[in-house]
């Protein structure tokens, strides 16, 4: 009994952390547009690159609702230690409204978004604690987590730039956000599910890698994107370490 009461205050927690997530990234997103309608609609669309920001912004939260009300409703139970939520499902809408926050709108506050992915972060930790005691080895879960927020972090956010090579950055750039958004929402579905083992897959690496060094290389003169430039390389000696570890015999058993 007291089994089963402890799961099922983990999963309400995790799916209460999951509701932060959501609520302060969806405000923060949602004010954004909101403010830039005060200009008129026009505002929105002053441009190429505001038109496609806003856009995805728009249908990201659309999409996140639709989601939240239509095809999540055991997620809603789990706030109050009822089943535990569809993890695959609810992993696939927090990427939904991630790619909402992967893009820099007029009025975006970054600290309110580093909230809001704070919350997640947390969900993904006590989902992990819940899902490593069972897990063939627990090393490898908790460092497959760690090297996953490090991949999250090297995320792009496509921000404008007015270089030669605008456009082209642009299109590269909004590209790279999402098809790493893509990845990182498949392996959080592998940590909810209790499926993440081994992330360390080269895949998402070598176009983490490739993506995040046209990015930082065509901007260069213009900017330093300093943030992105450290955790790429974390995640870089965090995926290289971890292959080295995930080969030697005693880290087998968790």
């Amino acid at each position: 009994m007291k089994k089963d009461s402890s799961c099922r205050t983990s999963t309400a927690l995790t799916s209460w952390f999951l509701l932060l997530y959501f609520l302060i990234l969806f405000a923060e997103r949602a004010q954004s547009v909101i403010r830039s309608l005060s200009g008129g609609f026009s505002s929105l669309y002053q441009n190429a690159f505001a038109g496609y920001v806003n856009t995805l912004t728009v249908l990201s939260l659309l999409a996140t609702i639709v989601l939240l009300a239509g095809f999540n409703r055991d997620f809603w139970k789990s706030l109050f230690g009822s089943c535990p939520p569809n993890y695959l499902m609810i992993s696939i809408t927090a990427g939904v409204l991630l790619l909402s926050g992967m893009v820099h709108t007029e009025y975006t506050i970054a600290p309110i978004q580093f909230v809001s992915y704070g919350m997640l972060i947390v969900a993904m930790i006590i989902r992990t604690v819940e899902t490593s005691a069972q897990a063939e080895n627990s090393f490898r879960t908790w460092y497959s987590l760690a090297y996953l927020i490090l991949f999250a972090m090297a995320v792009p956010v496509v921000y404008e730039t007015h270089i030669a090579l605008a456009t082209l950055f642009h299109v590269i750039e909004a590209v790279t956000a999402i098809v790493l958004v893509l990845a990182f929402t498949c392996m959080t579905a592998r940590i909810f599910v209790g499926k993440a083992e081994n992330l360390l897959q080269w895949t998402p690496f070598i176009i983490a890698v490739v993506a995040d060094a046209l990015v930082l290389f065509i901007r260069w003169q213009e900017e330093i994107n300093f943030f992105v430039l450290i955790f790429i390389l974390l995640t870089i000696i965090t995926f290289i370490v971890g292959k080295i570890l995930f080969r030697t015999p005693k880290n087998k058993q968790g």
